[in-house]
């Protein structure tokens, strides 16, 4: 437990608990990267942690937009109720990264009871969805592509959903291939379809990665380059070479062709967050 009054960072149930002037102490939930860079920052209070640095401790061997960590950082300073402008916890140094600048204590207090979470299977009054959902996945065992889209307003768990889902569709679907990648608001230039990078990198860590990655090799150049470390020098000086001049129409086909041989063998669930 990390204490920065009126705030407790939980490191055993990852999460953040407020101190309110009266009452119990609030639980504030974080998604797990949200989680994982503030106590990065709490871990290194008073210290400068340059982007790079938490790119490579949050994401590692992935590629992500910097505008990733812009986002989760206006998340937490939401959630702390701190301005950029005069910041209590988190400063940003302009061009270089950020720094904690609460006083940091470890936490002596019983941790705070955590509400026991519903179990799988549950989720209440979702089951027409999920019902037109499961036809769905009924419809890509007969080889039959579909896109859905979740809508709805803030809060009313459309992640849930999406998660209750994912955990059916691998239990009837054996040797189902998931790939995640979220939508995330730029703050000035933006990449071609940078979405796509992040759940790319995901199937190439998971179950039969490697055959992803000669895929991406074979069909998709423009997409392997992006990912530095699954190549040696050698290959990614060639490949440099070989895509020098590509467009974005260039990067859609080879997408193409890739999802084309990925999902020869095995189905596939693409689920990109926050459209």
């Amino acid at each position: 437990m990390k204490d920065f009054p009126p705030f407790r960072l939980d490191l055993v149930n990852q999460c953040l608990w407020r101190h309110p002037d009266r009452g119990d102490d609030e639980r504030i939930l974080l998604t797990p990267k949200a989680f994982a860079v503030l106590r990065y920052l709490v871990e290194h209070a008073g210290q400068l942690v340059t982007h790079d640095e938490l790119l490579d401790a949050v994401w590692p061997n992935t590629h992500i937009q910097p505008q990733a960590i812009k986002k989760l950082i206006l998340d937490l300073r939401g959630m702390l109720g701190d301005r950029a402008n005069k910041p209590v916890f988190i400063e940003t140094l302009h061009r270089r990264g950020y720094r904690f600048i609460a006083a940091v204590s470890e936490g002596t207090g019983a941790l705070p009871a955590v509400p026991t979470p519903p179990a799988l299977g549950r989720l209440v009054g979702r089951e027409h969805a999920l019902g037109e959902l499961r036809d769905c996945l009924g419809k890509i065992s007969g080889g039959e592509r579909q896109i859905v889209f979740i809508t709805g307003e803030p809060g009313i768990g459309k992640t849930a959903l999406a998660d209750e889902f994912q955990r059916l569709a691998m239990a009837q679907l054996p040797g189902l291939r998931i790939a995640r990648g979220q939508c995330v608001e730029g703050y000035g230039g933006k990449e071609a379809y940078y979405p796509m990078p992040e759940a790319l990198g995901g199937l190439c860590r998971g179950p039969g990665g490697e055959s992803v990655i000669q895929s991406l090799a074979a069909a998709a150049p423009t997409w392997l380059v992006q990912f530095p470390a699954l190549v040696k020098r050698e290959q990614r000086e060639m490949l440099q070479r070989e895509i020098l001049g590509a467009t974005r129409e260039r990067m859609l086909r080879e997408i193409d062709d890739l999802l084309e041989a990925v999902t020869a063998a095995s189905p596939l669930l693409l689920v990109l967050e926050d459209l």
